[in-house]
């Protein structure tokens, strides 16, 4: 009896409350939703996220977004852990979902990662890596896929080097500066700072390559909130449609995320952010092609990737909604 009479009672409490404590339990409703985005690496791929938080576009969906750098290898792990809400680890997380992970690729970036292989000045052919040493983010990582095709490709034999994992690519650029390493397959603004201090280029970018980057998240976070995916997918998607339409503005904000010059801004924006999606998504067959690269088990394509929440957000902003 008593749990009725404060049921019936509870409107008219909510109604005869003070305006301070409805204005704190309307606070207390519109306060935004907190997800932990978590990036491999400080470079220029992570330009759409930073866009989405400085031009506002996940402020507009109701979201506060915290950014964690963090090892790839962790990745798969911290999303099942729900450490993070989101990574953008692209092969280490992909082999995680190739595992078995409850994992799932939601939206892509990049459909193939501007990588291009540098050696040390000294070496002029790409005959001459046999024995050298090539420095890689994680041993298999993407970097390390693409660097062997572009060995390949050239006509030599990617068991001639000897791979040493040594970190995203800032610590490789600082590797091959220092002389710790011979040879790394760099994107974006690394690439054009090596060339300008005379490192040779020996390939790039590839035929095939691997994504650059894409979003990952737990089936978990998908069965119980949809709605938040959504909105930070639409927020990607503005923010990728920003980026291709606004080239100075973006710019800017890529200067403002990472300390380069003008001039590596502008020739990072023209070989990585000309290439992003503007849908967000890759064919089946394109994931059919990562599979049998990445895969050593074959997986049902519906656990792999789950692109339905962002055609949604897509039509949706196609439609002005």
């Amino acid at each position: 009896m008593g749990r009725l009479i404060a049921y019936y009672l509870l409107p008219l409490v909510c109604l005869s409350a003070p305006p301070t404590f409805l204005a704190r339990a309307a606070s207390a409703a519109d306060a935004p939703q907190r997800i932990r985005f978590a990036y491999a690496s400080r470079s220029n791929i992570v330009t759409p996220k930073h866009v989405a938080q400085s031009k506002g576009f996940f402020k507009a969906e109701g979201l506060e977004v915290e950014m964690i750098q963090m090892n790839p290898r962790l990745s798969a792990t911290a999303i099942i852990n729900g450490d993070v809400t989101y990574t953008d680890a692209f092969t280490s997380t992909f082999r995680g979902i190739m595992q078995g992970f409850p994992i799932r690729l939601v939206f892509v970036h990049q459909k193939k990662g501007p990588y291009f292989l540098i050696a040390r000045p000294e070496i002029k052919d790409i005959q001459q890596l046999k024995g050298k040493k090539l420095g890689v983010a994680t041993l298999r990582g993407s970097d390390h896929l693409v660097a062997d095709e572009l060995m390949l490709a050239k006509g030599f034999n990617p068991a001639g080097v000897q791979p040493i994992g040594i970190g995203d690519a800032s610590m490789r650029y600082q590797a091959m500066i220092g002389g710790a390493i011979d040879v790394v397959a760099v994107a974006t603004p690394q690439d054009l700072m090596l060339r300008q201090k005379g490192f040779t280029v020996l390939a790039g970018p590839p035929e095939v390559g691997v994504p650059g980057s894409g979003v990952f998240t737990s089936e978990r976070i998908l069965r119980e909130n949809p709605l938040a995916v959504k909105k930070t997918l639409r927020a990607l998607l503005r923010s990728h449609f920003f980026i291709l339409d606004h080239k100075a503005e973006t710019i800017q904000a890529m200067m403002q995320w990472l300390p380069q010059s003008l001039e590596v801004a502008t020739h990072s924006y023209d070989i990585e952010m000309k290439v992003l999606t503007r849908d967000g998504l890759m064919t089946d067959s394109e994931i059919e092609t990562l599979i049998a690269k990445l895969g050593e088990k074959k997986r049902p394509m519906d656990e792999v990737r789950d692109f339905t929440l962002a055609r949604q957000a897509l039509k949706e902003l196609e439609s002005g909604k």
